[in-house]
């Protein structure tokens, strides 16, 4: 067949129709890069809280009631109670347990609301056994003191929040993108703000009619609930709790409609508007989800959540169980993330390059912007670290570790800047540095432990570390030189390299020096994919970069990450029990003041130093 009949056609409309728009960066990025990296860090949150939540579990006394007393292990705490079914039914107890007279059986109450009320059960049930041991226990009967109704409540709590945030999501995403995006690649936006009104006037009437359609979306949702739950599944669901629900709802609404606003206005045209949808629709759900999981409970450190904390207060109020101060804490702190939000909002769509749409990678990199550049260099390290360095760790941690840091990350920061035709010394920042900064180096670095250890300190108030979470991280048969050269010295050369040189070097260059660092210490922090050493490992990231900027080169801050990591593998090899104590006060402000006192004045082209 000739190439012009249909099929050789066919494959050039195909061809030319690819180059297009496998030529648009946004197209790859959340074609490949959202996709790859998306769900490693979902999956990795969540499978680090739930470990979180059962290890707190399993240390939680529960309380039980049992008739006759029998001998309780140590995580269960017997309760006096006169009528066992009642006790859990009112939240009393977690379980209870009746010994029959003729002692061959039991019967067994718990209230399937409850995770800590299964469980009870289940440590109750052993405790059954080992009294069985001693009596002639042949059966065990448990019963669910929960009805059917409130076990449809129950079920209906866990599942609306996110549900009703769905239906937000939906109701404004694409309102957004037209009014905002669309407008924009018509040119009727261009047409409006050539006009004396303020042109955040115009933004904000904009962000008031996504409002006014995520604000009726959840009204008309929560009335639909409202209505399905009492007619269609038979539950008493009292009006009040549903208007209340819709209450917690409305400074929801506000933060979405912010957020879909800021995203549409972000988006160039509408084709990448409409890239964004995966993210901005998976997001929120993922952290909405916690309702749906039996094991996270509000809290007043859970209710600061963003999203996530609105969503168990609505699930609380919704089951009928929900105390007013948490559910309050809840509504004002999302409020606080809606006014932040919209403030950002604000900033963001008074700048002429967002609202016009001339903000593509060619102009930006002109400007001398390379700060997404920089995000897309930490996403491809965290990718390459989470399939790669992890999966040869997981073979071989020792040379899994080498292969990381010199196969991986190191190449990663050299070939960076010489990808976007940035001077690589320059960028790196890798250059000598006055002996005055070397020992300042030497001095923070001895004291660094201490900082680290405080900052985990304060973060374990909030979220508690597993006690088996470093347990077999590092070889303890390996002898202290390979340890000390495979995670300290590999580590302090590498991942500075990437960090304090590649990302602060590419970051900077719109940004002040000191925000480079901040915004430095939080990819550092995010990069080591665990939620347990989020804090420490970026309060460690933020004094590293205290350091490169006071010595205007990456190589003091080597020395200092070096001994921090060396400190722990010594005391590892040498069994030191390292805990958080007062005498790390010392060495920390020690640290402080090596950090604040000034340096040799050096020339450098580094703006703002």
């Amino acid at each position: 067949m000739s190439a012009r009949g249909p099929l050789g056609l066919l494959a050039r409309v195909v061809a030319a129709e690819l180059r297009q728009h496998l030529r648009d960066p946004l197209t790859l990025v959340f074609m490949v890069v959202v996709p790859l990296f998306l769900y490693p860090v979902l999956g990795m949150l969540g499978n680090r809280l739930v470990q979180t939540a059962l290890a707190e579990a399993d240390a939680e006394v529960l309380a039980v009631a049992v008739e006759p007393a029998i001998e309780l292990p140590d995580n269960l705490r017997g309760v006096p109670a006169d009528d066992l079914a009642e006790a859990v039914r009112s939240g009393k107890v977690l379980a209870a347990a009746r010994v029959t007279a003729a002692g061959d059986g039991a019967d067994v109450w718990w209230d399937s609301r409850s995770p800590d009320s299964l469980d009870a059960r289940g440590r109750l049930g052993d405790a059954l056994k080992e009294h069985r041991k001693a009596t002639q226990i042949r059966r065990v009967d448990a019963e669910d003191t929960m009805t059917e109704a409130d076990r449809l409540r129950e079920m209906a709590a866990r599942i609306l929040p996110a549900l009703l945030l769905f239906t937000l999501l939906s109701g404004g995403l694409y309102t957004a993108l037209d009014i905002i995006t669309g407008e924009k690649e018509r040119g009727t936006l261009e047409t409006l703000l050539s006009t004396a009104v303020d042109r955040r006037v115009v933004m904000g009437g904009k962000f008031v009619v996504v409002l006014c359609f995520t604000g009726s979306t959840a009204f008309f949702s929560i009335l639909s609930s409202w209505a399905s739950a009492k007619w269609a599944m038979g539950l008493e669901l009292p009006m009040g709790t549903a208007l209340i629900a819709l209450g917690l709802f409305l400074p929801m609404a506000v933060l979405l409609s912010a957020i879909l606003c800021v995203a549409a206005a972000w988006a160039q045209d509408f084709k990448s508007g409409q890239v964004l949808t995966t993210p901005l629709l998976v997001m929120p759900l993922a952290m909405a989800a916690v309702s749906l999981l039996p094991g996270f409970a509000l809290t007043p450190a859970s209710a600061m959540v963003p999203i996530a904390g609105l969503a168990l207060a609505t699930r609380e109020v919704l089951a009928g169980r929900g105390e007013p101060l948490t559910v309050g804490l809840a509504f004002v702190a999302t409020c606080g993330w809606a006014a932040l939000t919209l403030a950002a909002g604000a900033r963001m769509m008074g700048r002429e390059d967002v609202v016009m749409g001339t903000r593509g990678s060619g102009q930006r990199r002109l400007r001398g912007d390379y700060r997404l550049d920089a995000v897309g260099v930490w996403a491809v390290a965290f990718l390459l670290m989470w399939f790669l360095g992890q999966t040869a760790q997981s073979v071989e941690v020792r040379g899994g570790m080498v292969f990381t840091q010199l196969g991986l990350l190191a190449p990663l920061a050299v070939i960076a800047p010489w990808w976007l035709g940035l001077p690589i010394r320059e960028t790196l920042r890798w250059r000598a540095a006055p002996p005055l900064e070397w020992f300042r180096a030497l001095i923070v670095g001895l004291c660094m432990p201490a900082v680290g250890l405080g900052a985990h300190w304060v973060q374990s108030l909030l979220l508690t570390t597993p006690s088996t979470f470093f347990a077999g991280v590092f070889p303890e048969d390996a002898p202290l030189w390979q340890l000390v050269v495979c995670f300290a010295v590999l580590p302090g050369l590498c991942e500075e390299l990437l960090f304090r040189g590649a990302f602060f070097g590419l970051w900077r260059t719109r940004a002040s020096p000191w925000m480079a660092c901040v915004v430095t210490a939080i990819a550092f922090g995010m990069f080591h994919l665990s939620i347990f050493r989020f804090l420490s490992t970026g309060v460690l990231g933020l004094v590293l970069g205290v350091i490169s900027l006071r010595s205007r080169s990456v190589m003091p801050g080597m020395l200092a990450h070096t001994l921090n990591n060396a400190f722990f593998m010594v005391a590892m090899a040498y069994g030191w029990d390292v805990q958080p104590s007062w005498l790390m006060v010392l060495p920390i402000a020690l640290a402080v003041a090596a950090l604040v006192v000034p340096g040799t004045t050096v020339r450098s082209a580094e703006p703002g130093l």
